[in-house]
């Protein structure tokens, strides 16, 4: 293709031989001679060439939208018509808001390459600014590309909020090609930015795009990081590439990049989750030739995992190859694996690994006895429990109060409620002070069984010595007096939790409390219930009063519904 082009003032003079380009047209033409004017052009003599067809066309005004230059030929309703449109600035046109659908400004003029291909590269930055600004990402994208078809280089900070823009706006495509135009213009994107690309490309299944993403990324000078090889890695498994996944992360260290552990870890993890734990092993051999070594952490993972689904055969391979590296157990293994067998009720092997962790001169922890007291007080072993307890203080371990709070559960649910109050006194005068959790466990242990003097005592000390109560301290005092039929002390302690208290106190609670009155015919009271249920909610659809009189009404209080009904209409609760 030979092209040359001539200045002449405002006309520019084309000469194309024999000029046959699909990319830049759909269609194959032929042009003798071309003179035009961005904006405005004359024809003379131009003959087009389509298939077989042959037009001549000799004087029309016509536009075109030429791909690779940004002109736009406007069509004239008048083919005598000579004059040639006057230059609009960019700045000019960008403050009569471009028209994104058809490129036209409110003033009849072309916007979408027209107004930018006549500005300087400092001009299109800053228009380019100002529309990553305002949130144009159409508009931007289409000045990006003007300005790097124009040999322009577009302002690299720009560049990459307009892609982060257009990923959120859901046009991958585009920012995808954002991204090369900007790193062909020698621009360097920082990591964040393609990691966002390389997310949405993932998250659309487009792996192979998300893959030249990041060897694009090491050839511009921004490095991929762990999230980046992470990403990837997971859509992979995602799309059930289990295998390539692992190809992948070996190609990677085979150029270089470092053995990020954290990635390292999420590859045998998925591995064992959507293989089998004998595969895992071998890749890790395998990368172990690539200098990617396991250690602790990476088999301590894949052991909470395993025992996570129970796999105990599987845990124990897993322990196997732990051992066979040379690798020594830390209490973090021994006591994911205690909890695991402590879960399924495997004692004697609960018994071995207790004595191997004295054999390797690493001892239970305050947590492996809390892992082993709650375990036992779970499977309602609460004397074993308590024996533990001991060994625990013979050993020089001070209990703390996880393991006071779960014995104290295990006690209640017993109905052990004296030992569970001489319990919570004992800690209230030692170091280790109860919490919200103590206080609630015993006060709901106690309203279940209708011990309500005993419940309203500890709620009292609560109040004054102990943590503010919340909203499960209040939901189980308030049952706990309905179920004991006190519900006009259920109504004072309404009155005094407070509106934000009483908002997370359920609707049935407060149902519970207006048919046991209406059913003792304190009516008013009911009406006090009805208000306190209102306040306490930010908003209530009109019917709610009547369903409430409706509630009454189909338990078969007839009457007191109909007492109800009056009372709200004076309170002006209910309408009609």
């Amino acid at each position: 293709m030979l092209c040359t082009v001539q200045t002449q003032k405002s006309m520019v003079d084309l000469h194309s031989l024999q000029r046959q380009d699909a990319n830049f047209f759909t269609e194959q033409f032929t042009v003798s001679r071309i003179s035009f004017q961005f904006g405005h052009a004359l024809v003379a003599g131009c003959k087009i060439q389509s298939g077989s067809r042959r037009m001549h066309v000799y004087g029309p005004w016509i536009r075109s939208k030429m791909l690779k230059t940004g002109a736009y030929l406007d069509i004239s309703q008048a083919a005598s018509q000579k004059e040639h449109s006057p230059k609009i600035s960019s700045h000019a046109v960008y403050k009569k808001k471009l028209d994104g659908e058809n490129g036209i400004t409110k003033i009849g003029h072309p916007s979408l390459n027209g107004p930018y291909v006549n500005n300087d590269e400092k001009t299109n930055n800053e228009i380019l600014q100002s529309l990553c600004s305002l949130g144009k990402w159409i508009q931007g994208f289409r000045v990006a590309d003007v300005m790097t078809r124009r040999c322009q280089i577009p302002d690299s900070s720009s560049c990459m909020k307009l892609i982060r823009g257009l990923v959120n706006a859901n046009l991958i495509d585009k920012a995808s090609l954002v991204l090369q135009k900007m790193v062909m213009s020698g621009g360097v994107p920082d990591v964040m930015t393609c990691n966002v690309l390389i997310s949405a490309l993932c998250r659309r299944r487009h792996v192979e795009q998300a893959i030249d993403v990041l060897n694009g990324m090491s050839s511009s000078g921004c490095s991929p990081d762990v999230v980046t090889f992470n990403t990837i890695i997971r859509a992979m498994f995602d799309a059930g590439r289990f295998e390539d996944a692992v190809d992948f992360w070996r190609d990677q260290l085979r150029r270089g990049c470092p053995p990020y552990v954290i990635t390292y870890t999420i590859l045998i993890e998925l591995v064992c989750k959507h293989v089998n734990v004998g595969r895992a092993l071998e890749i890790m051999d395998e990368l172990a030739l690539e200098g990617c070594y396991p250690d602790l952490i990476m088999y301590n993972s894949m052991i909470n995992l395993t025992s996570k689904l129970g796999n105990h055969k599987e845990t124990r391979m897993i322990v196997e190859g732990l051992l066979s590296h040379g690798l020594k157990p830390n209490d973090v293994t021994f006591n994911t694996l205690i909890h695991s067998l402590c879960g399924d009720g495997y004692w004697d092997e609960v018994d071995e690994i207790l004595h191997l962790m004295y054999e390797t001169s690493t001892p239970p922890t305050v947590v492996t006895f809390n892992i082993l007291i709650n375990g036992l007080c779970k499977h309602g072993l609460l004397i074993p429990a308590i024996d533990f307890l001991d060994q625990m203080v013979m050993q020089g371990h001070s209990p703390d109060l996880i393991t006071f709070n779960t014995l104290l559960r295990a006690i209640c649910r017993e109905e052990m409620l004296d030992e569970a109050i001489q319990i919570l006194h004992s800690l209230e005068e030692s170091s280790i002070s109860p919490n919200l959790i103590t206080y609630n466990i015993v006060i709901n242990s106690l309203t279940k069984v209708g011990l309500m003097d005993k419940a309203i005592e500890v709620y009292q000390y609560m109040v004054e010595f102990g943590p503010r109560p919340d909203d499960v301290t209040y939901r189980c005092l308030l049952w706990g007096f309905c179920h004991a039929d006190f519900i006009e002390t259920a109504v004072e302690m309404l009155n005094a939790m407070g509106k934000h208290q009483r908002h997370r106190v359920r609707e049935n609670c407060y149902r519970f409390m207006i048919h046991r009155l209406c059913e003792k015919m304190e009516m008013d009271i009911a009406v006090e219930v009805v208000e306190l249920l209102l306040s306490s909610r930010t908003w209530c659809h009109p019917s709610f009063c009547s369903s409430i009189v409706q509630g009454v009404h189909g338990a078969g209080l007839v009457a007191q519904a109909s007492i109800l009904r009056q009372l709200l209409l004076q309170k002006k609760l209910l309408t009609g």
